[in-house]
């Protein structure tokens, strides 16, 4: 879709009338283009590079982004006064714009193509990065250039033809590229639903077998009596059912009660577990359903459903891009959106706690043990629910190898807070407002939490 040579001679023949005009304002809305706004409201679009380089006017000016690129500030620096002349170069898409004896030399020959302020043989600034020493190379001339595409309206100069032609192909382009990333973002957010279904339907297996549990330790609180202190196994039949035979590991080194007491805390935790289960499958099934009706919707939608659309799909963080390369610490992703970082080994570690952690991030450890260490990442200016402390005192215990049922210290506190040990290469570090708590190894926590 970029402009023929045909095209642009016609438009640069309808600009002449621009000529004359002092220039008022310069923007660069994005790295590819630069408007030059003149005295009268006349806006000039340069497009260098990509499918839709051109030049020709616009109606207004669009806004600059917040942080301004570097080639704008060297325009606003060295061109003011009139636009003295448009000048194309002969059988070639290359248009000067000058304003005394400073010129932009505008290049529309695809790969070769580009931007650059020049004065005389200088070149003072690239649109796309350091200015070279000189221009580059003009690279061949190609075929004769094919008829203009598009002819002028009843009244309608050839630089407004192109202004509504063009500019109504990069439209549709865009527009069938939001429609191809939605349905790509809708895919991988269906993907990643079923995933955690998956594994939700795994942790509702799991959590079906507390009824035998519960069995197993009515029918061996039944029969301590008769059982020994060190006894290996007890084969005991189910109180309910007699032809039920419940084959029961007892440790040698603890009481049958304590294995009994035992019993009961996993029926427990995975009674619990089975209720935090059916809540994440119920959301997220109706997520799933959500996807699929957005996927069905897309092929049809005009911008502004396809912008509306957009808004129901969750985006891919940079975290979660940046995960598709193996960073050095997991990420667990939980089914509010929040993340928990875990180091992998002692440098990732260090990372974490003194270059990717931010000020309000909590930070968390097993405390008075080797581990870990977590970082849980929080918007500047709030603070961490108990239900997320206590999901990451659940990944600290998890990868510090904590077996469930038992329960250990996990101290915490804001990131800002960490200090590390002055030649230390153990990865010890000093903490100010610690805070700790005390909780029990109980996978039912991490619910709905996937790790990567």
């Amino acid at each position: 879709m970029a402009m023929y040579d045909s095209e642009l001679s016609l438009v640069v023949q309808a600009l002449s009338s621009a000529c004359g005009r002092p220039l008022q304002a310069i923007k660069q809305p994005r790295r590819d283009r630069l408007v030059l706004s003149l005295a009268g409201g006349v806006h000039l679009l340069l497009v260098p590079r990509g499918p839709f380089s051109r030049f020709h006017s616009i109606a207004k000016p669009p806004k600059n982004p917040q942080k301004p690129f570097s080639f704008q500030g060297a325009c606003r620096a060295h061109l003011s006064g009139r636009l003295d002349r448009v000048e194309k170069t002969a059988d070639d898409r290359i248009v000067d714009l000058i304003f005394g004896a400073h010129r932009l030399h505008l290049r529309l020959t695809g790969r070769g193509g580009g931007l650059w302020l020049c004065k005389g043989d200088e070149v003072l600034a690239a649109y796309d990065g350091p200015a070279p020493d000189a221009l580059p190379e003009l690279p061949e001339s190609g075929r004769p250039s094919p008829s203009p595409r598009f002819t002028p309206h009843d009244e309608e100069s050839w630089d407004l033809a192109a202004r509504r032609w063009l500019g109504d192909q990069e439209v549709v382009a865009e527009l069938e590229q939001l429609r191809t990333r939605i349905r790509r973002e809708v895919k991988q957010a269906l993907d990643r639903t079923q995933r955690l279904l998956d594994n939700l339907d795994r942790d509702l297996d799991k959590a079906s077998r507390a009824p035998l549990f519960r069995r197993q330790a009515d029918t061996l609180a039944a029969n301590l009596h008769a059982l020994p202190r060190r006894s290996g196994v007890a084969r005991l039949a189910d109180l309910e059912d007699p032809d039920v035979v419940h084959e029961i590991t007892l440790d040698p080194s603890m009481a049958p009660v304590q294995t009994m007491e035992k019993l009961y805390a996993k029926a427990r935790r995975l009674d619990r577990t089975g209720d935090r289960v059916l809540e994440q499958l119920d959301a997220a099934e109706a997520r799933r359903v959500r996807f699929r009706e957005v996927l069905d919707r897309i092929a049809a939608a005009d911008e502004r459903e396809l912008r509306e659309l957009e808004l129901l799909v969750p985006r891919k963080t940079q975290q979660a891009q940046d995960d598709e390369v193996v960073l050095p610490w997991h990420t667990w992703y939980g089914p509010s959106g929040k993340r928990i970082l875990a180091g992998r080994n002692a440098a990732a570690n260090r990372r974490l706690s003194f270059q990717v952690s931010r000020g309000d991030d909590v930070w968390m450890h097993l405390r008075g043990r080797p581990g870990a260490h977590i970082l849980i990442p929080m918007v500047k200016g709030t603070t961490a629910p108990l239900e997320l402390l206590l999901a990451g005192a659940q990944v600290v215990l998890f990868h510090a190898g904590v077996p469930e049922g038992t329960s250990a210290d996990v101290q915490y506190t804001s990131a800002r807070h960490v200090r590390s040990i002055p030649g230390d290469n153990t990865g010890r570090v000093l903490l100010s407002d610690e805070r700790v708590l005390h909780v029990q190894r109980d996978p039912s926590m991490l619910v709905g939490w996937q790790r990567r």
